[in-house]
């Protein structure tokens, strides 16, 4: 997790590692024995960390010959992992609240190039907005229980 989050470039690597995450995080069985140990790996802070390196530039949403930019991948890929892992995980939502993710992802929401009013959500907005909405109504659920 160290070398995803210092790495200074998302590369091919880094989406491929944060596939073989993902893979393990969407089995429920899975993601129920490993999640506190993803979680003290930091990957919430990774998750910020691409997010807020890619997320709030225009070319998130360019593709290239139909193909998805490695910043983009990366970027579905950290946020469907975290999702993943705060749906049955109430600590996971706990450290998108310590670390603010939460405010990242509302500020991602709020801009021009997601607001439905102003462009059409395609497949891949739509995917992003769906992952942030996703994001925001675990945390929201978890925080009542604390």
């Amino acid at each position: 997790m160290l070398r995803l989050y210092h790495d200074s470039s998302i590369s091919e690597q880094t989406v491929s590692d944060l596939q073989f995450i993902d893979s393990l995080v969407a089995d429920r069985t899975v993601r129920l024995k490993i999640a506190p140990h993803i979680l003290s790996l930091g990957l919430v802070e990774l998750c910020q960390h691409i997010c807020r390196r890619k997320m709030f530039h225009e070319k998130l949403f360019v593709e290239t010959d139909k193909q998805l930019s490695v910043g983009t991948k990366a970027s579905s890929l950290c946020l469907s992992c975290v999702v993943n892992l705060a749906d049955t995980f109430p600590d996971a939502c706990q450290r998108i609240i310590d670390i603010g993710l939460h405010e990242d992802l509302f500020r991602f929401l709020n801009l021009d190039s997601m607001d439905p009013s102003k462009i059409k959500l395609r497949y891949l907005r739509s995917h992003f907005a769906d992952a942030a909405i996703s994001m925001a109504y675990n945390v929201i659920q978890a925080s009542q229980q604390f």
